[in-house]
């Protein structure tokens, strides 16, 4: 709660379109990635608990370790198929609940938006669950790659429309990827006119 509380004072955190998220079952929050303010960002708004991946390597020093695991975030090898993060993600969503995912698979290193991947489409087809496309905008100015610690700023969060889960296989996962980014894309010019 406090942490919350900070945290939306210090980045003046901004959110519309929260209504796009179910508010219960099983459901994959599809994410550019500016910054390690992301999660939080994406995940304060929300009236329920969600879980996100992150790169195993964070989770090597015991403080951040223990951090990352109170805020409910799953180790995931970076770079190849992590079988068994891909099992305990399905087993997250049919549980019923959220799931943070950021296709691009890792933060941007000049604010732009990446190729997305399609395993985040791969993983709510297994599971059988929505997509939800979500725009960050403000992290990137507030804690970019370059910087070692964040700076006072303002992030905005836009949910758009959720999409169900592909169906037909790898090249319906493909489109549903496109498709995610092409949303994203479209949030994120809104929030910029919202500057």
């Amino acid at each position: 709660m406090l942490y919350g509380l900070l945290f939306t004072l210090f980045f003046r955190i901004r959110a519309w379109g929260v209504e796009n998220v179910p508010s219960r079952g099983g459901v994959i929050l599809a994410a550019n990635h500016e910054s390690y303010l992301d999660p939080p960002a994406v995940g304060l708004a929300l009236g329920r608990q969600v879980y996100f991946m992150a790169r195993s390597s964070l989770f090597r020093g015991p403080l951040v370790s223990w951090w990352l695991r109170a805020q409910h975030s799953v180790p995931l090898e970076r770079g190849e198929a992590d079988l068994a993060a891909i099992r305990q993600a399905v087993r997250i969503l049919r549980e019923g609940h959220g799931l943070v995912l950021f296709p691009e698979g890792t933060r941007t290193p000049d604010g732009s938006l990446g190729i997305f991947r399609p395993g985040f489409a791969m993983v709510a087809a297994r599971a059988g669950v929505p997509l939800v496309p979500v725009a960050v905008h403000g992290g990137f100015r507030a804690w970019p790659r370059s910087q070692k610690l964040p700076c006072w700023g303002r992030i905005q969060v836009a949910y758009g429309e959720p999409l169900p889960p592909p169906q037909g296989g790898r090249a319906a996962c493909l489109a549903t990827a496109d498709e995610v980014r092409r949303r994203v894309a479209a949030l994120l010019d809104g929030l910029r006119r919202k500057e």
